[in-house]
């Protein structure tokens, strides 16, 4: 739930899920229409729909218990590098690295030097340099990244300043890899806007199918784009298509009819 959403958004969210499918065995249970009822607000549903699968698989492979092990937790729907080194750091205690976004910033510069190294160095140096108490050292690390180690590193009053690689480089060189760094980032597009964007009518689409067996298509639009017109049939068949490769919905052209998958 907290990836790419702010953590305000998530906590209520959060209470009703678990109040909702207070284990795997009753998520596995529910069909997928209702699990994205209750996520719905969230976005990103795809999340949803992998958290579902997850937990069938784990009540079908695994008797209704998370396993510990990276390679298993691997293998299950949705859980890539990261959040298999988190739940094994975190829910079991295991010596493993996980990478997120500050992770990755401070072992970059602290350990490395440098603000441009590539996602495999980086997850080398962390497992290299991660201690027995992982989960401790990757708190740790995080808060650095949170409070000190960001976008402009406050080098100066940062606890990791003396044993940091970039901190020790002379500030023209600092200088001159972020000058770098920033030439390498123009001409990226910036985000959309959430409002009016591809992501809002999806978004709008999930939560009127959800709320439904099936719905004719025609019914869909207005529920989905303010001042929906026939000339956006094509673009709605779009959506509705985009979703049914992804899993979350079933489209019957035949009788312009959609539901949940």
């Amino acid at each position: 739930m907290l990836q790419q959403t702010q953590v305000s958004r998530v906590i209520p969210k959060y209470r009703e899920f678990l109040a909702r499918f207070p284990a795997w065995a009753s998520l596995a249970a529910a069909e997928l229409r209702d699990v994205l009822r209750v996520w719905s607000g969230l976005g990103y549903n795809g999340r949803a729909l992998r958290l579902w699968e997850c937990a069938r698989m784990v009540v079908a492979r695994h008797a209704g218990r998370l396993p510990a092990g990276i390679d298993e937790l691997r293998g299950l729907p949705g859980i890539g590098p990261y959040t298999a080194g988190a739940l094994a750091v975190f829910a079991f205690g295991a010596r493993e690295a996980a990478v997120d976004t500050n992770v990755r910033r401070v072992v970059s510069r602290a350990l490395i030097g440098s603000e441009r190294s590539t996602g495999a160095s980086v997850w080398k140096a962390a497992r290299a340099a991660v201690p027995r108490r992982a989960d401790e050292w990757h708190h740790a690390l995080m808060d650095i990244g949170a409070l000190f180690c960001r976008g402009n590193p406050a080098c100066q009053i940062c606890p990791m300043r003396h044993v940091c690689a970039w901190a020790k480089l002379a500030p023209a060189q600092r200088a001159r890899r972020r000058a770098l760094k920033r030439g390498a980032s123009d001409g990226r597009n910036s985000t959309a806007s959430y409002t009016g964007s591809r992501r809002e009518h999806r978004g709008r689409l999930i939560r009127a199918l959800a709320n439904a067996r099936s719905v004719p298509v025609r019914k869909l639009g207005p529920q989905v784009k303010d001042g929906f017109s026939t000339t956006d049939v094509p673009w709605l068949l779009g959506l509705l298509e985009d979703l049914q490769r992804e899993g979350l919905v079933a489209l019957d052209r035949t009788r312009m009819l959609a539901r949940i998958a």
